[in-house]
């Protein structure tokens, strides 16, 4: 059902329009009590922790007014943990359709996305606003390519100022992916907007549609443009095939469809808009999801009530008790050399202006009236000492923030009253749980963001190009994608973004730079331990360094590799000896197709040849029989001659021994 339902003469941008007014003041209502206590722990971790009322006081008076922020540390130290998980998106095939190499190739292309969009600085921008006032945003773009081209890039964009973001109020997930609707807002002059608008009609904001809170559209300075994102549901069928493959309508005649049912796709729509136009749009944006990513803080849920807590928000109290207590004990010392001095009004009479000035100025000598009924010269009062209750009222606040907080002084590196390591190491473990909703938001929102570029890419990258991915050592290479190549079964799609399905999830971890230097390590243990691996292994171990030529002199230690231990690396490739590969790939499959049909039908040519020859051995075998037979019988007459000429020849040679003549 399309979003916006549109009235009985209303066109299609009115409906829009009230749609939008009406979601804006639900979600503005809902948000508001939110924002308050955000924009109230904001202002207390940079500082301004005083009410107004009572600083405007202590000022007047000259008193100190100290702020010792610890609770922008506590900020930093929860930032600081989460940055330490360096996550990563990996992508996997989650169907039949989907394999391996295309996953390989899309997380590739998540991490250049990342990469060129400095994607770590913005889910720690957005994860410390989350920790500093409870919430957080990002966006994911799909911008025109640089120069006269067509093709689209992904972009993941900080959002700078969490309050300019109203989503859908009844969501649920704390990365807010189940939101129906969306706005990013900003405020514009009036006089510029009428500049980039002048077709915009600015006074009829508050007068088309009778709605409450105007003011979110319109103040006397400034108009609200928003970009409006929504989510209509597109109706489409689909089939069962005997083979159990599914496919969508509408279906070819003379196909068998074993079972048929409608479905439901969500499709989100885009437009910029004020109060009263539709500027730009309404367009379709390639994706199922509202691409505004939340990265919350603590949340409860209360019936259907949302209670949103930040890192900070119930420390505030203390830190002013410590502040306040601060800034005592700091009156109190700085009053003790400015001890007031007891005198007759005598004493001073005329001199008044001189004594005014002792608490501010030194002055060489003092003069006074001399007066007997004073008993004495004039003299100062004990100065005030501070009180031992201001300490341990400071103590007690200290003590409440790290409660509050959950965050001890061994997780701040600092000295604290643990003794042993496995007591600071169980602190810190400590400190790591409390905050660790925080890590997990992140990683949620992180994983939510994989999983909207994953069903973007598809959208976007939908013809043959050369993309730009980036490897987990950080080394970029470009890969063809929907590329048409012609195999033994017929054409096919090279790294087809459009087909099977991909599943998303988020490692934590070291850096890549750690892993390596953590093989280094591995690798030098194992050369030291067994030399004669230098032979094997040396290859490897000189490219995990990171000195000038590394990978050339790891290249020509690979090429002295004995035959069998070497092998081409498909990722040391460059694009024309993998396009040339690919090419030997495709030749090789249809050769050996080619050969296996050469195979079989020499296979059967055998088999006839055998049974045709079979009836020939029978009679061959017989004539050799009688051959053999034959020979036989030869063979004893032979040997009986051979015998009787051995016998006669033994005979003559013993009568020429004897000296007798022959016959």
């Amino acid at each position: 059902m399309a979003d916006a339902m549109k009235e009985p003469g209303e066109d299609k941008a009115d409906a829009i329009i009230r749609m939008a007014r009406a979601r804006m003041d639900e979600a503005y209502s809902a948000e508001q009590p939110h924002r308050e206590r955000a924009e109230d722990d904001l202002r207390n971790v940079i500082g301004d922790q005083w009410p107004d009322e009572e600083r405007n006081e202590r000022e007047a008076d000259g008193r100190p007014c100290l702020t010792i922020n610890i609770l922008a540390q506590n900020v930093r130290q929860v930032t600081g943990q989460i940055r330490s998980l360096n996550p990563a998106i990996k992508v996997t095939a989650a169907d039949s359709a989907a394999n391996k190499d295309t996953a390989e190739v899309i997380e590739g292309m998540i991490r250049h996305i990342e990469n060129k969009s400095d994607a770590s600085s913005v889910y720690e921008a957005a994860t410390e606003s989350a920790a500093a006032s409870s919430i957080g945003y990002w966006r994911i773009r799909a911008d025109y390519a640089e120069g006269d081209t067509f093709d689209q890039e992904l972009k993941i964009e900080r959002v700078f100022n969490p309050f300019s973001v109203f989503l859908d109020p009844f969501a649920k997930d704390p990365t807010r992916k189940d939101a129906r609707y969306g706005f990013v807002v900003a405020e514009v002059p009036k006089e510029e907007f009428k500049e980039q608008y002048p077709d915009a009609q600015v006074s009829a904001i508050t007068s088309d549609h009778k709605l409450p809170n105007f003011e979110q559209w319109m103040t006397s300075d400034s108009v609200t443009v928003a970009e409006y994102f929504w989510i209509e549901e597109k109706e489409h069928e689909i089939a069962l095939l005997p083979s159990g493959q599914v496919i969508r309508g509408p279906f070819p005649k003379g196909v068998e469809l074993k079972r048929k049912r409608m479905v439901k796709d969500p499709q989100v729509m885009w437009a910029k808009i004020t109060g009263s136009d539709v500027l730009e749009g309404p367009m379709e944006f390639p994706c199922r999801y509202i691409p505004i990513v939340a990265v919350t803080g603590e949340e409860w849920h209360l019936g259907e009530e949302t209670y949103r807590s930040s890192v900070i928000r119930f420390a505030k109290d203390p830190q002013r008790m410590f502040n306040y207590a601060a800034s005592t004990d700091a009156e109190v010392t700085a009053a003790q050399p400015k001890a007031p001095f007891m005198v007759s009004t005598k004493q001073i009479a005329n001199l008044e202006d001189i004594w005014a000035e002792m608490g501010t100025k030194n002055r060489p000598y003092l003069v006074y009236n001399s007066d007997p009924d004073a008993g004495g010269m004039p003299s100062r009062m004990q100065p005030p000492v501070a009180s031992q209750a201001l300490q341990l009222q400071m103590q007690m606040a200290a003590e409440n923030i790290k409660r509050t907080t959950g965050i001890y002084d061994a997780s701040l590196g600092a000295r604290s009253n643990e003794t042993s390591g496995r007591a600071i190491l169980a602190r810190k473990e400590e400190s790591q749980n409390a905050t660790s909703i925080y890590a997990d938001n992140m990683v949620k929102a992180i994983t939510h963001t994989g999983c909207i570029l994953v069903d973007m890419i598809p959208r976007i990258y939908d013809t043959q190009r050369m993309v730009r991915i980036l490897g987990e050592d950080g080394q970029e290479k470009m890969e063809t994608i929907n590329q048409m190549v012609i195999t033994a079964e017929g054409p096919a799609t090279y790294n087809d973004m459009t087909v099977g399905r991909y599943d998303v999830n988020v490692s934590v971890g070291p850096s890549y730079s750690a892993k390596r230097e953590e093989t280094q390590q591995g690798l030098q243990s194992l050369l030291q331990a067994v030399p004669g691996a230098a032979q094997l292994i040396g290859d490897l171990y000189v490219s995990t360094m990171e000195w000038e030529h590394a990978d050339r002199a790891a290249e020509r230690l690979r090429k002295m590799l004995p035959p069998g231990v070497a092998e081409e690396s498909d990722e040391e490739m460059t694009p024309e000896q993998m396009q040339a590969k690919q090419m030997q790939m495709q030749q090789a499959q249809i050769e050996a197709q080619m050969q296996q049909e050469a195979q079989a039908i020499a296979k059967a040519k055998a088999e006839a040849e055998a049974a045709e020859a079979q009836g020939k051995a029978r009679k061959a075998n017989a004539e050799a029989d009688t051959i053999e037979f034959d020979l036989a019988v030869k063979r004893g007459a032979v040997k009986a001659a051979v015998e009787e000429a051995v016998a006669g020849t033994a005979h003559a040679m013993t009568m020429r021994q004897a000296g007798a003549q022959p016959f």
